[in-house]
């Protein structure tokens, strides 16, 4: 059998890479220049790892390194490839590069200046604008929603949170899912019946589905025409300011760079 002796040096770098992170994540490579992993003249370096993980490498466990690894693998593998094809000559495909790398530069000349999160007093003062948009139409339900795979432990749960009593949580054999603002006709039928039966801080019992059983915790509900409560739509708030801080910002950007550089544009009037 002929061996590839390039492939046959991807293949012996990577499962020595994956014996080293499988045991002990990343160890101390997160500033290592030493390569991890080559692809014909292009290596991976600790260095590099960080720089596509976002956080140091030496903080990732093994699955997570080797994960990177393999995606940089792949993903250099194609850009060779492509390289060999010419493709980087094509007009369309540089266009299209072009665009890529604009966006790549705007986020990070955006995250040099990071934004602050939005303020209680920015928030309140947001509802207190907006309340007209919080009114429901129809009934809604605050739940709080949770998951077990097993049937026993999902109805042991239920008991205990009865009471107030989360502790199984943290053995893992119950996950809490976060909260839902679930308005009728969102929910099945029946337990949409259920939910409108409990009174506030009440539990459904177990219900089975195809990854396991869930049950809700009612923490409150909103009868059609009633505005909702700050407490519960003040993430949705925070969510829009920062997307109109975002375009705020960029429009800034766009407004200095503008200024740096001279711009001059020839379409006809007509156009």
């Amino acid at each position: 059998m002929r061996v590839n002796r390039k492939r046959g040096t991807i293949v012996l770098l990577a499962a020595a890479t994956l014996l080293v992170m499988s045991s002990a994540g990343c160890g101390r490579r997160g500033t290592d220049t030493r390569p991890l992993a080559q692809v014909g003249e292009h290596k991976l370096t600790g260095q590099t790892l960080s720089a596509l993980a976002g956080i140091p490498a030496d903080s990732l466990s093994g699955p997570q390194c080797w994960q990177l690894v393999n995606t940089w693998v792949e993903r250099t593998l194609v850009e060779m490839e492509g390289e060999r094809r010419g493709f980087a000559n094509d007009d369309e495909m540089a266009a299209r590069l072009s665009v890529l790398r604009a966006e790549l530069y705007r986020s990070r000349l955006l995250s040099e200046n990071p934004a602050a999160a939005p303020t209680d007093s920015a928030i309140a003062s947001y509802y207190a604008a907006h309340r007209a948009e919080f009114l429901r139409p129809v009934d809604a339900y605050l739940i709080e929603l949770y998951w077990s795979e097993q049937e026993p432990a999902m109805t042991q749960f239920r008991s205990a949170l009865a009471t107030g009593d989360t502790s199984m949580l943290a053995g893992g054999e119950v996950v809490a899912e976060g909260r839902w603002l679930a308005e009728s006709g969102e929910l099945p039928p029946e337990l949409e019946r259920e939910l409108a039966s409990l009174k506030t801080g009440e539990v459904t019992f177990p219900r089975p589905y195809e990854d396991g059983y869930r049950i809700a915790r009612l923490l409150e509900m909103f009868p059609a025409g009633r505005v909702l409560d700050l407490s519960v739509v003040r993430d949705e708030i925070a969510a829009r300011l920062a997307v109109e801080q975002s375009r705020q910002r960029q429009d800034s950007l766009i407004a200095a760079l503008r200024e740096r550089y001279p711009v001059r544009i020839f379409l006809k009037d007509s156009l």
